[in-house]
């Protein structure tokens, strides 16, 4: 485990998925989301990277800690998407007891800055950008949107296990780093989703999925993908 300090409390890469870390924070993530993976899942993921055989990136698990304490006051997870040099946030999550003191965004920022580390060090150059998928109606969507920092994707965006009957439930937005273009082209919105698709819920197969299809059929005559337009109009409530 490598550890970062801070004045009152301190943030912890998971590293070793045999530790009481890992099982601590992924229980905390199930406890806080009802959509996660099983915990084998994580375990593994963590495992892969740890033993450097990970495919497409690797898979990181933050804990946050108050001092002499090892019950994670908040967790988050993702994956570097390194065919497109991306971060992709899987899971933030803050215990009950503990929201609304801007832990989840302080440990947002130190998973940032670690998909940075690693796109600096395998592949030399300054991370692209953050990807996530949110609900559409999440008010801590909408704040971001409005502060500037990310744009939701102009796509009927489906994560694996979603059905058609879902559709406009998720948004997958992007959060520029180093590329700030404000459109980005259709085929690398394509591989995006696919690399999302493969490397952080191992897909083997994306194109056997009818919501994979449809996504890319989406994209399909479209020169570029800008902002969703919903996200543009004044908000009514």
């Amino acid at each position: 485990m490598v550890a970062t300090g801070l004045p009152e409390r301190r943030v912890v890469e998971v590293t070793d998925e045999r530790g009481p870390l890992a099982h601590r924070s992924i229980a905390l993530i199930q406890e806080a989301i009802w959509d996660v993976h099983p915990t084998s899942f994580l375990l593994a993921e963590l495992a892969e990277t740890r033993r450097g055989v990970a495919r497409g990136g690797g898979y990181h698990l933050l804990a946050m800690l108050a001092p002499g304490d090892e019950e994670p006051l908040a967790a988050a997870a993702g994956a570097y998407l390194q065919a497109v040099n991306a971060g992709f946030i899987s899971y933030l999550a803050v215990r009950e007891d503990q929201r609304g003191r801007g832990l989840g965004g302080e440990l947002r920022e130190r998973l940032l800055e670690t998909f940075r580390a690693q796109a600096r060090r395998e592949r030399g150059e300054e991370l692209a950008y953050v990807l996530g998928e949110v609900e559409r109606d999440s008010a801590w969507l909408r704040r971001l949107v409005r502060e500037g920092r990310v744009m939701p994707l102009d796509l009927h965006y489906f994560h694996p296990w979603m059905s058609r009957r879902r559709e406009r439930y998720y948004a997958l937005y992007r959060e520029p780093m180093a590329d700030r273009r404000p459109e980005l082209p259709a085929d690398e919105v394509a591989r995006v989703v696919e690399a999302i698709w493969r490397r952080a819920y191992r897909i083997r197969e994306p194109l056997q999925r009818d919501t994979f299809q449809y996504m890319m059929k989406q994209l399909e005559g479209r020169e570029t993908v800008g902002a969703d337009p919903d996200f543009l109009r004044p908000l009514t409530s």
